[in-house]
């Protein structure tokens, strides 16, 4: 049987390969293709399809946002990511996606992927559930996500309090519950983390 894929990708020539590479190993067919949530949004309620290969950093938000909007009838989700960290692992668990492969995967592997992944089957590997479970992932605040975005920009918590229009007191408050959640003794450390690990690309509370 024939498996139709459609990819949420914004770089083409990554579609390009993958598309080239399945194609000439398995049973697929490419139906579709999105560069965008936006478009994503538009054209997957409209094409029929057995799968979804998603990345996860689109131009307008992250792929998160599409697993986290996506009725129950839906066809399933296989996270395919330049990015294997805990915190997405685990969102993208919590948000209700199959599978999670980096790009780097050779394409046997994503077309074994996605056959599994058509077949009603959950494709996490031991490593990767053990990661999700020790990143966690909570949603940062609004007011979390700001301050650590402060953080990575190199602000002080003085000029964070004036950027926030709060009092030092206050921005000093997140900084110490942000510093034992994450279990770092120092901001460098946090906003390091935050930065490698994509932590603002992940939805917020408020958004969910």
């Amino acid at each position: 049987m024939t498996i139709r894929l459609f990819f949420v990708e914004d770089h083409p020539i990554v579609v390009d390969g993958l598309r080239g590479a399945l194609t000439e190993i398995g049973d697929v067919e490419i139906v579709g293709q999105a560069g965008s949530l936006a478009e994503a949004r538009r054209l997957l309620p409209v094409t029929p399809c057995d799968v979804v290969l998603l990345d996860l950093r689109l131009p307008d938000g992250s792929g998160i946002d599409l697993l986290r909007d996506a009725p129950d009838d839906s066809p399933p989700f296989l996270i395919l990511s330049s990015f294997q960290t805990p915190e997405y692992i685990a969102a993208a668990i919590v948000m209700g996606a199959s599978g999670f492969l980096l790009k780097t995967a050779p394409a046997a592997e994503i077309l074994a992927a996605v056959g599994e992944v058509a077949d009603g089957r959950l494709l996490f590997t031991a490593d990767q559930l053990r990661a999700a479970k020790g990143g966690a992932w909570l949603p940062l605040t609004p007011r979390e996500h700001e301050v650590i975005a402060g953080l990575i920009r190199g602000r002080s918590n003085d000029e964070l309090a004036g950027d926030l229009g709060v009092s030092r007191k206050t921005v000093e408050a997140h900084v110490t519950r942000l510093l034992a959640r994450f279990g770092f003794a120092s901001r460098t450390e946090l906003a390091v983390h935050a930065d490698r690990e994509l932590l603002l690309e992940l939805p917020r509370r408020g958004d969910l």
